[in-house]
């Protein structure tokens, strides 16, 4: 995944991983282009010698607009506020800042068996998890204010022990604007799917 992210992204960025886990992402992509990186997590500390700072899962413990890239590998589906998580997005990325996202999108009755298990995994430690397709996704994303400026569908073979469909997201945060931040904040997935037609 490392090597996947790093050719989006310069040697001089400041990067922040969300939700980083153990940490080894980010700890690969600072070794790929000799960048500054910082994780951030519920846990208390992270195995990959990288910068790291625990966080309550609501807000961003980072200053405004002092991030130049940010990466979600498999987190968004476990944020209890996802609106509040996308807010903090909007607030630490600097203006012309990058986004990558890697996300569970299950599409086939197997997926969503899949992901069945995976929220009982992790009910008990990050509530329950949220699930969607690509296309909410991507609308979430747009009524938020970043362009999607790469979507692609991944293997779901890429991790046999979690056999999911998955998405890859690359966004761009090009609207400076604080009024449509505040407008866009609110995400409901249901009015969205009435204004496109979806059920």
């Amino acid at each position: 995944m490392a090597r996947e992210i790093a050719p989006l992204l310069a040697s001089t960025s400041t990067i922040l991983d969300v939700g980083c886990g153990n940490g080894y992402i980010a700890h690969h992509l600072k070794a790929l282009l000799n960048c500054s990186v910082t994780g951030i997590d519920v846990v208390q500390t992270s195995a990959a010698g990288i910068p790291y700072i625990p966080y309550d899962g609501r807000h961003f413990p980072i200053k405004d607009e002092s991030i130049d890239a940010m990466l979600l590998c498999y987190v968004l589906h476990h944020a209890r506020d996802l609106n509040l998580v996308i807010s903090e997005m909007r607030r630490v990325l600097k203006v012309g800042g990058t986004v990558v996202i890697y996300e569970d999108t299950p599409r086939l009755k197997w997926d969503r068996v899949v992901c069945w298990f995976h929220n009982l995994q992790w009910k008990s430690k990050t509530g329950n998890c949220s699930f969607h397709r690509e296309h909410e996704w991507r609308r979430i994303f747009t009524v938020a204010g970043f362009e999607v400026v790469q979507q692609r569908t991944l293997s779901r073979w890429r991790n046999l022990a979690h056999p999911v469909s998955r998405t890859f997201f690359v966004l761009k945060n090009n609207d400076a604007s604080e009024s449509s931040v505040s407008v866009r904040s609110n995400v409901d997935l249901a009015a969205l799917d009435e204004a496109y037609g979806v059920s």
